[in-house]
């Protein structure tokens, strides 16, 4: 059977047109891609460092790093306390701009990329799931937009995505005038993965869980029990 191909460069995928390529259809190429931890969140909700927050007894930040490590060939943590995070053992990255959020951090890892791709999650995201993180990668071969983000049933989803470092010129003078992530990402029109490829790449559906505050810790240990 012939594996369907890429959608055409001019068009944005909604939920009525499925791309239904699996990651195993694309020719993966690490050294196209860095990879991006975003650890420079407040953390207020929770009350702690989330990079270091053990889950099932192992930092959430490398939960994330396990699960990119297989996709690109350089890993960032990309945080605004980079002495607590020492003990991780991961290459960090200060951001560029302090207090910008996401987005700052997103910059901070475009600017220093040596690679054409930024493969971008977030810390408090620890279930991302590799197929989904292998079909984003997968677009740095051929993808003509700058961006490649999924569409859950709940909306667009920022991370993890795939950013291209040419984008860092316009993010920064985004930042100028506002720090949210869904108007900047409108501004890219970026690939979108439809919710019926995020749910066929992610069946449990746990890519996009945030672990903000005690509760979603415990339903998180929870979950993992339940699977062990």
């Amino acid at each position: 059977m012939r594996r369907p191909g890429p959608p055409p460069d001019n068009q944005i995928r909604s939920s009525a047109e499925p791309h239904l390529a699996s990651p195993e259809s694309r020719l993966l190429k690490p050294a196209l891609i860095t990879g991006a931890i975003l650890a420079g969140g407040a953390s207020r909700r929770l009350g702690r460092d989330k990079a270091t927050l053990r889950l099932h007894g192992k930092p959430l930040a490398l939960w994330v790093a396990e699960a990119l490590t297989p996709l690109v060939s350089d890993l960032w943590l990309v945080t605004n306390q980079p002495l607590p995070h020492l003990a991780l053992g991961l290459p960090q990255l200060t951001d560029l701009i302090p207090s910008q959020g996401p987005l700052g951090g997103l910059l901070t890892a475009l600017f220093f990329a040596r690679t054409p791709w930024v493969l971008a999650a977030a810390v408090d995201n620890p279930f991302v799931a590799p197929p989904l993180l292998a079909s984003l990668a997968g677009w740095a071969s051929y993808a003509s937009r700058p961006a490649v983000v999924c569409q859950s049933q709940t909306g667009t989803q920022p991370f993890p995505g795939l950013f291209s470092v040419k984008l860092a010129p316009r993010l920064q003078k985004f930042l100028e005038t506002d720090r949210r992530l869904q108007i900047f990402l409108q501004t890219c029109r970026p690939h979108i993965l439809t919710p019926d490829l995020v749910s066929a790449l992610d069946p449990e559906g746990q890519s996009f869980f945030n672990l903000n505050d005690p509760e979603d810790l415990a339903h998180a240990e929870h979950w993992l029990r339940s699977k062990s």
